[in-house]
């Protein structure tokens, strides 16, 4: 990983950190768009006023362009919002196995589920100019033994479906 900054991280708008913490220059959530959601689910990034973007917001993060042993700090807008956007939709499908009644933390399964994620699939579509515009479709409810666990380094951890 990169060596940590002498200086300390401020927006491209020249905001300070508040508290260690930059707030987002940019973001999307699906709560504000589309009815039914909650409002855990949004990703953006910080534009870095040295024309860096981070996907993260604590400035020890950004110092370091490491959170949770991945980097997070990023040299353009594009590579930003996909990587933002690729983190919600892995919490997004971890979710189907939250234990969640009535879906008071955000939890979703099914066309739910694949609602949330194709409106972040089209939200980055259209945020970084893709001309094509991929979309997922989910069960309502899969087989206890239809899953493993994922080797994918995006989705490590995460289940995903056989076949």
């Amino acid at each position: 990983m990169n060596q940590p900054q002498l200086t300390e991280p401020r927006r491209a708008d020249g905001a300070l950190p508040y508290n260690n913490y930059l707030w987002p220059t940019e973001s999307w959530w699906l709560g504000h768009e589309k009815n039914g959601f909650c409002g855990r689910w949004h990703f953006g990034y910080v534009a870095l006023a040295d024309g860096r973007f981070s996907v993260e917001g604590h400035t020890f993060a950004i110092n370091r362009n490491e959170i949770n042993g991945l980097p997070c700090v990023f040299n353009t807008r594009e590579q930003a919002i996909r990587v933002s956007a690729a983190r919600m939709i892995r919490v997004m499908r971890a979710s189907r196995h939250w234990n969640d009644p009535g879906g008071a933390y955000g939890g979703m399964t099914g066309h739910k589920l694949a609602e949330a994620i194709n409106w972040t699939l089209a939200t980055v579509a259209r945020e970084t100019d893709a001309s094509v515009v991929r979309t997922v479709s989910i069960a309502d409810s899969v087989p206890d033994d239809a899953s493993e666990v994922s080797d994918l380094p995006l989705f490590a951890g995460t289940v995903r479906v056989k076949g």
